[in-house]
């Protein structure tokens, strides 16, 4: 398939090497990327299990490939293409603070919640809603806590406020260690 695209004037591959049967279990099969690449004169860029700044730079040692696509790895870390170049660049990187977390969960769900004129849209923002406090509170101390609350929650104010309570309460409390 890479030889048919490359010959029809594709400029780039991405391949994620995960089948259609696993969906979003199992391993992504990063030697698929590495032997695209093997047969490829374009960019290849890698895809598949890549949630950390040393698994992009892992990916690109194994494989070969151009570039490294980062997929559901940033709704729970928005900021791990800033960690990628830092520990490229570095060999280390930062770690988002609980107040940063607070600041793009609650930014993100006001962009949701401003958005709504109907009740359909509402309920839309709410789903939206409880689908990346899974992903924002990944990592988050008592994040289970936070996502029971706004899982039973119907009204996008509601699970707004719940989340300004949460991290303020998160934000007294001296972390344990």
């Amino acid at each position: 398939m890479g030889k048919i695209a490359e010959g029809s004037g594709v400029a780039a591959i991405a391949l994620h090497p995960r089948t259609r049967e696993q969906g979003y279990s199992g391993f992504a099969d990063w030697t698929r990327i590495a032997e695209l690449k093997s047969v490829s004169k374009i960019p290849v860029i890698g895809n598949g299990d890549v949630i950390t700044p040393e698994d992009a730079v892992r990916m690109v040692k194994e494989t070969g490939c151009d570039a490294v696509m980062i997929g559901r790895a940033a709704s729970a870390n928005p900021w791990i293409f800033r960690q990628i170049a830092e520990y490229v660049a570095t060999g280390t990187y930062f770690q988002p603070t609980d107040e940063m977390r607070h600041q793009i969960m609650r930014t993100y769900f006001m962009m949701l919640a401003g958005k709504m004129e109907e009740q359909d849209r509402a309920l839309d923002a709410v789903g939206k809603m409880k689908q990346f406090t899974t992903y924002f509170t990944h990592g988050i101390r008592n994040g289970a806590k936070l996502r029971s609350a706004i899982y039973t929650s119907r009204e996008p104010q509601l699970i707004i406020d719940q989340v300004d309570a949460f991290f303020e309460q998160l934000l007294a409390e001296p972390a344990v260690v």
